[in-house]
């Protein structure tokens, strides 16, 4: 015996918990996903016990069978392994939580209950242990930096004092600015190549909408998937997107979330609280309303700068293939346009193939008209980046 439990009782808890997970990856979910869906359902020991759990299983494996970006979740969700080595997490848990085993038995037990229940999710990447060992890539580096920006956005947004979250989304500025957000991912001519050769097919990424105001954030990111000839479906449940494309499209989509959010974030905190003529706040209200219209006038704005780019490709793709200038034959502009309409089809088509069963939501904010025109009168001054793709 060790304190109030069986040692090699808490080590069997954890085995189960560790069967589970593996059970979990195999069936299409990732540790934000999880942890996303547990802090929906409950807070503290419940959401600490299952970040450690996904830490521990991650760590049991060799790191090149496990893609980065599952550490980078991990990262982002603040989940790593800190007991010591020799014991195992659930015991080191119940030395520091102050119900002891017993508290921390029991929570582990009503997760591995609630955790068999999940439905699986689309499969995004490989499970751990399933991963080939792939070289640092600049995809590699751009998540580093949004988990980094995700990190200090979630600290603004967390914190009840206004000095403190102006402070992290200035962070969150300078860390974009700093990485240059829109450099070119690629160049013109290689990237009008890919789309005309069509190189594999639609896959898929899963993006964070966190609370609050997690419905026009939503609204945000489906305008900026659907100006890159993508598709968002939202899983409300565990506070995560779907996104479906093309590579090259779905890291424009990722990138220039980031940086809307960013901005978005910035200009409604600048705008301050706000007062009903009865003396109440409707700072909820009116923060729900303005982004709500700041991702409407997005998706206005991305609209026109996908038109923009259509012309834009088909010059690059004319140049590509017979040298002229844009000034000349205009024969190439027809299979351009072809060419996206069919890999838009593919998309529609992988979405359909993934969620046979989709529905639509109704929001359910409160409306503030001054907070929408806000809102709209920000994403007018937004920056969009090159063609509203940050690319």
């Amino acid at each position: 015996m060790e304190g109030d439990w069986d040692t090699e009782g808490a080590r069997a808890r954890c085995a189960q918990l560790a069967e589970m997970l593996g059970e979990l990856w195999r069936r299409g979910w990732e540790p934000a996903d999880l942890h996303g869906w547990a802090s929906r359902q409950r807070h503290g020991l419940f959401v600490a016990v299952l970040d450690d759990a996904m830490a521990a299983d991650l760590a049991a494996h060799a790191r090149v069978t496990v893609e980065e970006r599952w550490f980078d979740q991990l990262a982002e969700i603040g989940a790593g392994v800190w007991w010591d080595r020799g014991t195992d997490h659930l015991s080191a848990r119940a030395r520091d939580d102050p119900g002891g085993w017993v508290v921390v038995d029991r929570t582990a037990t009503v997760l591995l209950q609630l955790l068999r229940l999940l439905p699986a999710l689309e499969q995004i990447a490989a499970p751990p242990g399933e991963a080939r060992e792939q070289a640092t890539s600049a995809s590699d580096v751009d998540q580093k930096l949004l988990t980094k920006v995700r990190l200090l956005l979630a600290k603004a947004e967390s914190t009840d004092f206004e000095e403190e979250a102006d402070t992290f989304t200035a962070a969150a500025q300078k860390l974009m600015a700093r990485h240059s957000i829109d450099r070119a991912m690629m160049d013109a001519a290689e990237r009008v190549e890919e789309r005309a050769q069509g190189r594999g097919g639609p896959t898929a990424t899963r993006l964070g909408v966190d609370r609050p105001y997690d419905r026009p954030k939503f609204v945000l990111l489906a305008s900026i998937a659907e100006a890159n000839r993508c598709r968002a479906v939202w899983n409300q449940g565990i506070g995560r997107a779907t996104v479906v494309g093309f590579p090259v499209d779905l890291r424009a989509v990722e990138l220039l979330y980031a940086s809307l959010l960013v901005q978005a974030t910035s200009a409604m905190q600048a705008e301050g609280p706000r007062r009903s003529a009865h003396g109440g706040s409707r700072t909820r209200s009116f923060r729900s309303s303005f982004l709500t219209g700041f991702a409407y006038r997005v998706g206005e704005r991305l609209e026109q700068a996908a038109e923009e780019e259509k012309g834009e490709a088909a010059g690059s793709l004319e140049s590509h293939v017979t040298g002229t200038s844009r000034d000349g034959d205009t024969g190439a502009r027809p299979g351009v346009a072809l060419v996206l309409a069919r890999r838009e089809r593919k998309v529609d088509a992988a979405v359909t193939e993934r969620f046979p069963h989709l529905g639509t939501v109704r929001s359910r904010a409160t409306w503030d008209g001054e907070g929408y025109r806000s809102g709209r009168a920000a994403a007018e001054r937004a920056h969009l980046g090159d063609r509203g793709r940050l690319a």
